[in-house]
């Protein structure tokens, strides 16, 4: 059931844009304040901002400082089934988050949270760059938060004179046992970010209050709240929805982007992992429940062509990657990793799958049709994916851009990274002409396709749109 429609969210917000975060649990009786200042810098632009034209979209773009006081949890880490336990409080932070509406009238009542990637060591939001164009043509309202110190230490170095008093430094050790209080996922290095559980929540809590009618959705009627993130953040946010989630019921459900760990049973909050081929054998496979949904997308590689272009236009416009001879492209980062084959990523486009999930969630969340049924690579005795004769893997979810492709996949490597970007290359008009016969028998095999997705869940009708779209836009001439 949705949590919004009896407004269970036990943190509420005063005028203002000061927050008062209520219990949280038994052990924490007082009130946690949390602020929200607007950030009006009209001549410039801040670290991360969307890479694409909002005006043109009727949509408006707002940053704003966040800042409160965080609990530390025990037991908030990766692979934890029970919820988690507050050690203690009063931890104070700084942190930002960059808003996205459009029109209140064009507001179809979701508003979609992202916790933002860290990995690349600066804040980007990957899954809006795989779906931004159903997000902004749906009137999705969008939040993108930074949560951790990576992320923010290097909005402070990128513009000290605008970032300069933000921090979300804590004390990452246990006082009972020494332990560090929050870890990180296989490579993905990090400091430790005890206080990012309170950091997304309490920013959250702040956007949707309606307290004395003065809010940053003042005048948007938030009915339904979805997390989402991609890689290292739907790690972050399995975590949130085993160990917090069931403290603060704070989210009405959850889209995990390649990939979420292992999610527990008993939640009846819906959650959906949309995972790549170039994940499958990397980590262990998420196990589902009556509330959790696994799709693992074939030929989908840690990022598809479409949201590498986003991000590799962002990045250079903020020149915020360096290279070794100045700014540079993720995908410039990710060549100097010498791999196997040229990173490439991939045509499937995994936009539309997570635009079908994120439907799904909100349909199900508010007391409607579940989600369609997990899509899962078939595995063999030692967990590895099983592959068919030409090396393409068995199972799983299969768009047109796989079943009927124009392009063949492998997997890279050698490093994590290499491996993660995966390889495409367009196939021949003559290997064309030799699968299809000619263009119109190929347009009708790729509609059949759309149609049979669509009946079963897994494709929006305006994911179809864009499917078709591109096909038409392959040539069967030299």
């Amino acid at each position: 059931m949705n949590a919004h429609s009896h407004r269970a969210i036990p943190l509420y917000l005063s005028a203002m844009f000061f927050a008062s975060v209520a219990t949280l649990s038994a052990q924490a009786d007082e009130t946690i304040p949390a602020k929200l200042t607007l950030i009006d810098v009209p001549a410039t632009s801040p670290m991360s901002a969307a890479a694409i034209d909002l005006s043109s979209k009727g949509y408006t773009e707002s940053e704003y400082f966040t800042e409160g006081k965080a609990h530390r949890y025990r037991g908030a880490t990766i692979g934890a089934l029970d919820t988690a336990s507050i050690i203690d409080d009063g931890w104070s932070y700084k942190s930002r988050v960059l808003l996205r509406t459009p029109r209140p009238e064009k507001f179809n009542g979701t508003l979609v949270v992202e916790w933002t990637n860290v990995t690349a060591g600066q804040d980007i939001d990957f899954a809006f760059a795989e779906m931004h164009d159903f997000l902004t043509s749906e009137g999705y309202a969008i939040a993108t938060v930074s949560a951790q110190k990576i992320g923010v230490d290097r909005l402070r170095s990128w513009s000290p004179q605008r970032y300069e008093t933000l921090s979300v430094d804590a004390n990452n050790q246990d006082p009972a046992d020494e332990s560090r209080v929050d870890s990180c996922r296989g490579s993905v290095g990090c400091p430790g970010d005890p206080l990012s559980w309170d950091i997304l929540s309490q920013t959250v809590a702040a956007l949707e209050s309606k307290e004395a009618g003065v809010s940053p959705l003042d005048g948007y009627d938030v009915r339904s709240v979805i997390a989402i993130g991609q890689s290292q953040s739907a790690s972050r946010l399995s975590i949130y929805y085993n160990t917090i989630q069931p403290l603060t019921s704070l989210f009405d459900g959850f889209v995990m982007y390649d990939l979420a760990t292992q999610l527990r049973g008993d939640q009846t909050v819906p959650a959906i992992s949309v995972n790549s081929e170039t994940t499958a054998d990397l980590f262990a496979p998420t196990t589902t429940s009556e509330f959790t949904r696994v799709w693992d997308l074939a030929g989908a590689a840690h990022s598809s062509v479409y949201g590498r272009d986003y991000v590799d236009g962002m990045v250079l416009r903020d020149k915020s990657l360096k290279g070794p001879s100045g700014p540079q492209t993720f995908t410039q980062m990710l060549a100097s990793q010498n791999c196997t084959l040229p990173p490439s990523y991939s045509k499937v486009g995994t936009g539309n799958v997570l635009a079908s999930a994120l439907r799904s969630v909100e349909v199900w969340s508010a007391g409607g049709k579940p989600a369609a049924a997990s899509k899962m690579f078939a595995r063999d005795e030692a967990g590895k994916v099983k592959h068919d004769p030409e090396g393409l893997p068995e199972g799983g979810l299969q768009l047109p851009e796989f079943s009927v492709p124009t392009t063949s996949y492998k997997i890279n490597g050698p490093t994590i990274f290499c491996t993660l970007s995966g390889y495409q290359t367009d196939l021949s008009t003559a290997e064309l002409l030799s699968r299809y016969g000619n263009r119109e028998t190929y347009l009708k095999a790729v509609d059949d396709d759309v149609k049979g997705l669509i009946e079963e869940g897994y494709l929006l009708p305006s994911g179809a749109d864009v499917i078709r779209q591109r096909a038409e836009a392959i040539s069967f001439a030299d």
